[in-house]
């Protein structure tokens, strides 16, 4: 099992994202608002210090969406992955976001159900 992590700026592109996941196997998601390093380095700094960063464009001001997706790897994996470059662009091009990829050895709290007990793993699915 993987952790799907993608952060974006693209909050008008996450509905269509999440409503297609379960068309590539996908159960759920989690959506959370993030904010960047240059949002919060702007709000502690001085007015000049931000202007000054701002036109030489070296920090981020905007907010960003974090989509976690607890996810099987092989072709599911892969689907979502495609599915995510489909939705929000090419990730290598600047502004379309970060798209990664964790393992996950253990993980508690999932739904029940054959696609989503880990293989080896001493806890059982339940729903919460």
């Amino acid at each position: 099992m993987y952790l799907l992590v993608i952060i974006t700026r693209q909050e008008d592109k996450t509905y269509d994202f999440l409503r297609l996941l379960p068309t590539v196997g996908v159960r759920g998601a989690t959506v959370i608002e993030g904010r960047g390093m240059g949002r919060i380095l702007r709000d502690r700094e001085t007015i000049f210090t931000s202007i000054e960063q701002v036109l030489s464009a070296s920090i981020d001001l905007t907010d960003n969406v974090v989509i976690l997706s607890l996810v099987q790897g092989g072709e599911v994996l892969a689907s979502a992955r495609r599915l995510a470059r489909q939705v929000f662009g090419d990730f290598a091009r600047p502004n379309t976001g970060v798209l990664f990829v964790l393992p996950v050895a253990d993980a508690e709290g999932l739904a029940t159900g054959p696609d989503m007990t880990l293989p080896g793993s001493a806890h059982q699915g339940s729903s919460v």
